[in-house]
């Protein structure tokens, strides 16, 4: 069974998190997060990162985020491809 993923960013300003460090500030366990896609750097400046988490992990955690900003999401992550016939 597949299991969906959403795509959530997290304020990490003293640096790049692994996914561990990641997993704790969005209060889910590690092994939730998608491994495959890690952490992802969205703005350095800000300590902005992306991370891919289980759908349920998120639904089921306690609120981690508390109303700084540091957590936002879920956002969906439509899979991308060509719109129409490529060009030769």
């Amino acid at each position: 069974m597949s299991r969906d993923m959403v795509l959530m960013t997290i304020a990490c300003p003293e640096g790049e998190p692994g996914l561990d460090r990641a997993a704790e500030l969005l209060g889910v366990p590690a092994a939730e997060m998608d491994k495959g896609f890690g952490v992802v750097v969205l703005d350095p400046q800000k300590g902005l990162y992306a991370v891919q988490v289980h759908e349920t992990a998120i639904r089921e955690r306690p609120t981690a985020d508390t109303g700084n900003g540091a957590v936002q999401g879920p956002f969906s992550n439509p899979r991308i491809a060509p719109f129409g016939p490529t060009r030769k």
